[in-house]
């Protein structure tokens, strides 16, 4: 957690993800949040909304806008990711179905926890619309 609710007002929250190789979350839309994914590490392929694919790499963003679903999937080597929320809350929703780094490195791949992650998203005014990328 970079930057947390509490620390803007609740006008954003940014955090830094460590995803492993060929790691996706669940097609979703949030509907309070626009975000940002940075890509600082790695690569990652992004679906928004009906467009097609786009792959980035170090160093390159994309925006997706609220009420539009999107998911990605990491690349070979896995990849760290800023997540920038405008407003913030959504923060919440990553220390409740995420798990702390226990280690300074990308983790192995495994499985995504569908369940969990459906059960922690509900509060947070997204749901999981689709199968996560593969």
């Amino acid at each position: 957690m970079l930057v947390d609710t509490n620390d803007s007002g609740g006008a954003i929250s940014i955090m830094e993800h460590w995803y492993p190789a060929n790691w996706s979350p669940p097609l979703h839309v949030h509907h309070r949040e626009d975000q940002v994914l940075h890509v600082i590490q790695g690569q990652i392929r992004a679906i928004t909304g009906d467009g097609p694919e786009t792959i980035l790499h170090s160093g390159e963003s994309t925006f997706l806008p609220r009420d539009i679903p999107h998911t990605f999937i990491t690349g070979p080597q896995g990849a760290k990711i800023l997540e920038i929320n405008t407003p913030g809350g959504f923060e919440q929703f990553h220390l409740e179905a995420g798990e702390p780094a226990l280690e300074t490195r990308i983790p192995d791949p495994k499985e995504v926890d569908v369940p969990k992650l459906t059960a922690a998203i509900k509060p947070y005014e997204a749901e999981f619309v689709g199968p996560p990328m593969s």
